[in-house]
């Protein structure tokens, strides 16, 4: 029994390897093709922030936005009060009484009909947004004195999407461990992101730093047919907007383009994050989700070989394991030179031994079980 097993559980990870190691050369040779922003159009700019309870940090990320490097008659900025209960709205009025750039504070009330709290505060900030270019970002960011100016150099005439890094900020009471571990793993999913816009392909797009035309959004549809989804939606409005091929995705690599958030406080908080993230790949693109699909098939094939070759000896497994992290390490090394984060690399082989077992929990609980975000207990929604 244990022999069948091992015999056809090796023939299927030859198989899955291939496509996973296929797909990650994909992305790889996608990085080598991404270049610097070279457009010096200054155009009006609108700033989207939703927030919901972030009074601790709403102030900090404010700040950051009004010392830019950018016109200030250019320059506009619009808070969603996400039904806060703390002092996020008084601050905001408080800051935009004596601020040089139009502050509009905006309370979500309306649009019963879209699922995604989210989505219901962008869809609020679309309809007081001003500015060609939209750019939003989350409360608990920081952006650098030329964010915007560096985004919107890589507005040629027909880039529809700029989406750009998010870097973890250090915080002394959290170990550097845990830390470094939860970056690594969030920049990998941005190296895939990254790799594909190399192509010109849309996956991933994390609102905290993600910036669209005003005019590929209506064009499109903006968030008409995202309205039953509750995650994914800045991922998904990336999508959708470049789907026509119509507009094309850009990727920032300047250190000017990278914006600093607040990693996880805790493993809980972690693991609801990613439980959330799973959620929106059900949409995501064909070729994508086979890639997903066999590697999600190949972890869990792996999970139950690999005891198993400790009764029955084959070498299969284990040089799938070597292959996969070899691949990753290559990809990785890239992304993390290019994008001036090479100091995550130290926490690569902690990050390759929690990998398996965390995309495992988090595919199964996303699609099965409750998550949560801003206090607020969500469910995925089933595809449509």
């Amino acid at each position: 029994m244990v022999e069948n097993i091992v015999t056809y559980g090796s023939l299927l990870l030859s198989i899955l390897i291939i496509i996973y190691a296929h797909r990650i050369f994909f992305f790889f040779r996608g990085l080598k093709k991404l270049s610097p922003g070279t457009a010096t159009e200054q155009v009006p700019v609108t700033i989207i922030i939703p927030a919901r309870n972030e009074e601790k940090n709403i102030e900090r990320c404010l700040f950051s936005l009004l010392n830019q490097h950018y016109p200030q008659e250019k320059l506009s900025i619009i808070v969603i009060d996400d039904q806060s209960t703390d002092a996020t709205a008084e601050i905001v009025r408080r800051i935009a009484q004596r601020s040089p750039i139009p502050v509009l504070l905006v309370a979500t009330s309306e649009f019963t009909d879209i699922t995604s709290p989210k989505i219901r505060a962008l869809a609020h900030g679309m309809q007081h947004a001003s500015g060609s270019i939209i750019l939003t970002t989350d409360a608990d960011c920081i952006a650098p004195k030329k964010w915007v100016t560096s985004v919107m150099s890589y507005f040629d005439a027909n880039v529809g999407v700029v989406t750009g890094l998010t870097v973890f900020e250090k915080n002394k009471n959290q170990h550097r461990l845990f830390w470094g571990i939860q970056f690594l793993d969030f920049l990998s999913y941005t190296a895939i992101a990254a790799g594909a816009i190399g192509w010109e392909r849309m996956l991933i797009s994390n609102g905290s730093n993600m910036a669209f035309r005003r005019e590929a959004f209506e064009t499109e549809g903006g968030f008409e047919s995202l309205k039953h989804i509750n995650s994914g939606d800045d991922s998904l409005l990336a999508q959708k907007i470049t789907h026509s091929r119509r507009w094309r995705p850009r990727f920032a690599l300047s250190p000017e383009s990278t914006i600093i958030t607040q990693p996880a406080m805790s493993f809980r908080e972690m693991l609801h994050q990613r439980l959330r993230w799973v959620g929106q790949t059900a949409y995501y693109p064909p070729y994508m989700m086979l890639f997903m699909i066999a590697t999600f098939v190949m972890f869990v094939t792996l999970t139950i070989m690999l005891p198993l070759t400790l009764i029955q000896m084959n070498i299969v497994p284990w040089i799938v394991v070597i292959v996969k992290f070899l691949m990753d390490y290559i990809t990785m090394r890239r992304f993390t030179h290019l994008t001036g984060t090479r100091e995550a690399m130290k926490y690569f082989i902690p990050t390759a031994v929690i990998h398996i077992p965390m995309i495992l929990v988090a595919t199964i609980g996303g699609y099965f079980f409750s998550f949560e975000w801003k206090d607020r207990t969500m469910k995925k929604e089933s595809a449509s």
